[in-house]
């Protein structure tokens, strides 16, 4: 899978050269709802998991790109979710929250630190908007792909 960078000029997202999935993991049916209508328009495959370990079998049956993942769920959070994810597979983690601490300058205290610490690629913070979206896409898959490059 290759993504093309954002357009500096407009900031807008290039996009795919080839259909990209990502399985979108969030107890919100709202918000992984709108993610796969936005992604839908632009050549994503999304396939959408409500609970963690619902997430974690879809995960180990399928292919993917990339995995969105809620890091506040019922059941197995979404920091764990990352960490058996991540110790599976170096698939691209998006972690996404709308949680904010008072104090959340302290890094220790940021569940979306937290979560790069666990092994996401990178993070949104909710709400979001679609070209905020398409960027934290275009950032994780970038992020592999110099991994694998330095690999080879």
């Amino acid at each position: 899978m290759r993504t093309s960078p954002m357009h500096s000029a407009h900031q807008t997202p290039w996009f795919p050269e080839a259909v990209t999935r990502i399985l979108i993991i969030d107890d919100d049916a709202s918000v992984s709802t709108a993610i796969h209508a936005i992604l839908l328009q632009h050549q994503c495959e999304t396939v959408i998991a409500s609970r963690a370990h619902a997430g974690i079998r879809k995960f180990r049956t399928g292919t993917f790109d990339a995995v969105m993942i809620d890091l506040f769920m019922p059941g197995m959070n979404g920091l764990d979710t990352i960490a058996q994810i991540r110790s599976e597979s170096a698939v691209s983690i998006i972690a996404m929250s709308g949680f904010h601490l008072r104090n959340s300058r302290d890094p220790d205290q940021d569940y979306l630190g937290m979560a790069k610490r666990c092994g996401a690629t990178t993070s949104l913070r909710k709400p979001f908007s679609p070209l905020q979206l398409f960027a934290a896409i275009d950032r994780s898959l970038a992020r592999i792909s110099l991994k694998e490059e330095a690999i080879q």
